[in-house]
């Protein structure tokens, strides 16, 4: 998008869009001063554009300054998964095999917004 008024346009707006929808709610939750975590999903937010993830945490510092940008690394329907788990009370193996099973790597279900590179220029 550097370079590219337009495409820098849309980045803008959609992460103003993200910010406002992550703001709106925590603020219907009574989350603003909340350390919490926002999690992002979904390719174009999973793929860790520089300039969207940058501007993202921007503008979210700025309205939710405790709040922490993480994005998911599972997919979304281990959340429906998971939360049928909980209807039916079932077991805690129960809930780590559909874990195991829609696992897409080792480690926590989301990271930090900044990647590891980008933090370091």
């Amino acid at each position: 998008a550097a370079g590219d008024a337009v495409a820098s346009a849309i980045v803008e707006r959609m992460a103003e869009e993200v910010v406002v929808m992550a703001t709106v709610s925590l603020g219907k939750l009574g989350l603003l001063d909340e350390e919490v975590p926002v999690l992002l999903g979904g390719g174009i937010l999973a793929a860790r554009h520089p300039q969207l993830n940058g501007r993202i945490e921007e503008l979210l510092a700025a309205r939710a300054p405790r709040a922490v940008a993480r994005v998911v690394k599972e997919r979304p329907v281990l959340g429906a998964a998971l939360l049928g788990l909980d209807h039916l009370a079932a077991p805690v193996d129960a809930h780590r095999t559909v874990r195991a099973h829609y696992a897409q790597g080792p480690g926590a279900a989301s990271t930090p917004l900044a990647s590891p590179t980008a933090a370091g220029t």
